[in-house]
């Protein structure tokens, strides 16, 4: 791929804005719509709380069959997302710094001296907008912070998803693949099953840091997992013995790969980041 069609590739589409601001339409009518229990958060500084409704499985699994069924009735391609990776990720990008900006006036025009909404200026520009300036704006009645959190989550999934039917469809399903996959939805569905637990960490500012990690870096890591998955098909040949967290070949090579995807996919505490370790040795 040239020069010219990678940045021709990083233009938002009509279908990559469309299917980006369909997904968020849908998190903000069935997280208000689908019933759930509706669990108190912390205790803010002034003696208030908010309250969460934490129906995010149910949203979670009637979105996976609604998507499965326009993929049955061929009104969606399952590799959509993975066919539209780039441009995904460029008009996520400019979603992510159109709310952040508005989040950052909005905060920094709120006279609002409660614990949710009193602004935390520090006077520095990248401190305010990194971090944020408010502890748990609002719109519409929902809570941003809890919706961008969702949002990275099961973006992650329908990420991981479209990646795998890709890979069936172009007959290169490989061991890492499979390994990832599974590692992945059972972090996913352990979230989703104790989310009611996961309202009790919100204690940071909605800033330009949770937005970028929510919603951009799930997208930015479709292509490490793509190359990695790749890569570990070449040295997954039978003279080579496959570990945990590494693959021996016959040069006295020391490959840390796929299983390494899994492994941190579980452990680093994030929706959207993954951690990939190549070390090579001889």
């Amino acid at each position: 791929m040239d020069l010219d069609s990678t940045l021709h590739a990083f233009v938002p589409s009509s279908t990559s804005v469309t299917m980006l601001l369909g997904f968020f339409a849908y998190l903000g009518i069935a997280g208000t719509v689908i019933p759930g229990k509706v669990v108190p958060g912390v205790i803010l500084s002034d003696g208030t709380r908010l309250h969460y409704r934490c129906n995010g499985l149910l949203t979670l699994i009637l979105l996976v069959a609604l998507l499965s069924i326009g993929v049955r009735m061929s009104f969606i391609s399952p590799t959509a997302i993975a066919d539209n990776g780039l441009e995904l990720l460029s008009a996520t990008l400019i979603f992510s710094f159109v709310v952040t900006l508005i989040l950052y006036v909005a905060g920094r025009r709120s006279h609002n001296q409660g614990s949710s909404l009193k602004p935390h200026v520090t006077g520095n520009l990248i401190d305010d907008w990194w971090f944020g300036i408010q502890l748990n704006p609002q719109f519409m009645g929902i809570d941003l912070k809890f919706f961008f959190v969702r949002a990275g989550m099961m973006g992650w999934l329908l990420i991981n998803l479209s990646i795998l039917a890709k890979s069936v469809k172009e007959s290169n399903l490989s061991q890492s693949m499979i390994l990832y996959q599974i590692f992945c939805v059972l972090y996913i569905l352990d979230y989703f099953f104790y989310e009611e637990y996961m309202t009790s960490t919100f204690s940071e500012l909605l800033g330009s840091m949770i937005l970028y990690e929510k919603n951009i870096l799930e997208i930015e890591a479709e292509n490490r997992v793509n190359w990695v998955a790749r890569w570990c098909r070449s040295v997954q040949r039978p003279n080579h013995c496959l570990e945990w967290g590494r693959c021996r070949e016959k040069g006295g090579e020391m490959i840390n790969v796929a299983i390494e995807v899994a492994k941190s996919t579980c452990m680093w505490n994030s929706g959207a980041t993954l951690r990939f370790l190549l070390l090579i040795k001889n």
